[in-house]
C-alpha cells in the first residue's frame, strides 16, 4: 500500500445501481410522497380497464389513501363493490402495499392527458434518430420501473431535439 492513502481505500464497495442511487437522492429531497403517486398513476393507467378509466378518474393520493371522481352515481355504486378489488390490484402492480383505502366522489372526471404533447408553441417535439432512441433505451433500462422514468426520457428527449 502505498504511504498516504487512507485505509478506507482498501475495502472496495459493490457499484450501486443507478435506479437506486436516483431513487435515494428522490427519498432525500423529500419526494417520496411524489414518488408513490407517479407509481400509483402509472399502475392505474396499466391495470384498470379502459371502460373504468372512461368514467373515473384519481383525484388525489394523501395518507395512503386515492381519492377518485366518478361521473354518475351508477358508476360510484360499480366502483365502490370493486373498490377492494381495485385496491389489492393496485397495491400489486406498485410491489408495495401504498393504497389503504379508496374514496370515491361523484363530479365531472377529467380526461387522460395526450401521450405526445406539442411544444408551447403547437409544433411537436421533433423525432431522434433511430440510433440515439436505441442509446436511450438501453440507458434508461435500469430506471424502466421506476415511476421517474418517463420524466427522465422526456427531458433527454428534449435535450437531443434542442437546437444546435
Amino acid at each position: 500500500m502505498k504511504a498516504g492513502w487512507p485505509a478506507q481505500r482498501e475495502t472496495q464497495t459493490a457499484p450501486a445501481r443507478c435506479a437506486d442511487i436516483l431513487e435515494g437522492s428522490l427519498q432525500g429531497l423529500g419526494l417520496g410522497r411524489v414518488i408513490r403517486h407517479l407509481a400509483l398513476l402509472r399502475a392505474w393507467d396499466r391495470v384498470v380497464a379502459d371502460r373504468i378509466k372512461e368514467r373515473a378518474s384519481v383525484e388525489d393520493f394523501r395518507d395512503r389513501r386515492l381519492y377518485l371522481c366518478v361521473e354518475d352515481p351508477i358508476w360510484l355504486h360499480e366502483l365502490h363493490m370493486l373498490r377492494h378489488k381495485l385496491k389489492t390490484i393496485l397495491n400489486e402492480e406498485v410491489g408495495e402495499p401504498v393504497v389503504d383505502e379508496i374514496a370515491l366522489r361523484i363530479g365531472r372526471t377529467r380526461r387522460s392527458a395526450p401521450t405526445t404533447r406539442p411544444y408551447r408553441s403547437g409544433r411537436r417535439a421533433p423525432a431522434a434518430p433511430p440510433a440515439v432512441e436505441a442509446s436511450m433505451t438501453t440507458l434508461l433500462s435500469p430506471l424502466r420501473d421506476l415511476p421517474c422514468c418517463d420524466a427522465v426520457q422526456r427531458l433527454f428527449q428534449r435535450w437531443v431535439s434542442r437546437p444546435q
